[in-house]
């Protein structure tokens, strides 16, 4: 099909659930072995992050630090 890129195929795929602090949202965030970001709902990632409390100026600094934060509320 022309004008879409195909998805990334494979192991690793991390899932966590983030709910968005201004929209009450539940997102499903996929993270794939390469640190790249998927959300599923109709949103684009960037803006499901900002949503979520991220800050930062690309889809994956945006992330990160909220991927990071709740891995350690996981582990508490």
């Amino acid at each position: 099909m022309q004008g879409h890129k195909a998805k990334r195929k494979g192991f690793g795929l991390e899932m966590k659930t983030f709910t968005g602090k201004q929209t009450g949202t539940d997102y499903l965030v996929f993270r794939l072995p390469n640190g790249s970001y998927h959300v599923f709902v109709e949103t684009e990632a960037k803006a499901a992050a900002r949503d979520c409390g991220g800050n930062g100026t690309q889809t994956r600094t945006y992330w990160d630090p909220l991927w990071k934060k709740s891995s350690a509320r996981a582990s508490d």
